[in-house]
């Protein structure tokens, strides 16, 4: 098995490239109250900047300036003293500590009426997003993504909520520049002892896998397959897909998905991600996770501007 013991760390050979880029993102639910959001933070070394915060929404507000929370901040300048990729502070607020090497961290936040109390365990192993795909090898030189459960509580203008969900999280470095990405989804499901994740690249109905993984039955393989096919269309992104995947150990996959509208997400500027929270039944077990569906923001525009449809060529 390859050793991914440097995922939480720094990455090695950064060049002088100024979107050389250190991500961080965990994923956060309560999914009876269709509640979903991010913790989700970038370095931005070489040019001085930590990006990112939490985002919080339901399908009450699907947008920046009316969901739960948003405190994706751009400008902010990089810590003085960062320990390390998950070790800091951010002017925001925003903190995170490793407890636990590849397995547990602590999240805190406090600001503009959230509160959060949050601890991160693993509960599955890394998977290194391998994709050949031009593109995608474009965003990351290193990507991994893990499945965990999020523990703790939130407190929004005075309403408590204990947080007990499946949490995805990832973390990359490289230089990232999203002008190479076209249109597609990245999307997973995680459930007790079993998850998936995929990307799959296309604007139309059906589109194909470029990477991810399956985890059943205590072993994590690498896709080498994979179809989405979009059932039902919601206002900017599917609201119902089914998945086919096949994994290296000859394994195959058959999931559902029920998309909640999610948010419009516009904190990356050249690219806008429909952002929202999946209910998956896989072999009659429920998963949660989410699905993020990103496009081009001039093909995100005309979309929603009545200019072209969902699922019509740009």
């Amino acid at each position: 098995m390859t050793d991914l013991s440097f995922a939480d760390h720094f990455g090695a050979g950064r060049d002088d490239n100024p979107y050389w880029n250190e991500s961080v993102w965990f994923s956060l639910s309560i999914p009876e109250r269709h509640i979903h959001g991010m913790i989700q933070y970038y370095f931005r070394p070489n040019m001085g900047m930590l990006n990112g915060g939490p985002v919080l929404w339901d399908p009450s507000g699907t947008y920046q300036w009316n969901c739960l929370h948003y405190q994706w901040s751009h400008l902010q300048a990089m810590p003085a003293q960062v320990r390390g990729k998950f070790d800091m502070q951010a002017r925001n607020s925003l903190s995170c500590r490793m407890i636990e090497p590849l397995a547990k961290y602590k999240i805190d936040y406090d600001k503009d009426g959230l509160t959060l109390d949050l601890t991160w365990n693993a509960i599955g192993p890394m998977h290194e997003l391998r994709t050949g795909d031009a593109g995608q090898a474009a965003t990351a030189k290193f990507h991994i993504e893990q499945p965990g459960r999020m523990t703790g509580t939130m407190v929004r203008h005075g309403e408590t909520f204990t947080v007990d969900c499946f949490s995805m999280r990832d973390t990359s470095y490289g230089a990232r520049e999203y002008e190479s990405l076209a249109c597609g989804g990245y999307f997973w499901g995680i459930a007790d002892g079993s998850a998936f994740h995929a990307i799959a690249m296309g604007e139309g109905r059906e589109a194909r896998s470029i990477g991810g993984f399956i985890w059943k039955d205590g072993e994590m393989a690498s896709l080498i397959s994979g179809r989405r096919e979009v059932l039902e269309w919601g206002e900017f992104g599917p609201a119902k897909v089914l998945w086919e995947g096949k994994d290296q150990l000859g394994r195959s996959m058959e999931a559902t998905g029920w998309i909640d509208p999610g948010l419009v997400f516009t904190g990356y500027t050249d690219h806008t991600v429909a952002w929202s929270l999946v209910r998956w039944d896989w072999d009659g077990i429920e998963h949660w996770g989410d699905n993020q569906e990103f496009s081009p923001a001039e093909r995100f525009r005309r979309i929603a501007r009545g200019e072209i449809a969902l699922g019509d060529p740009a």
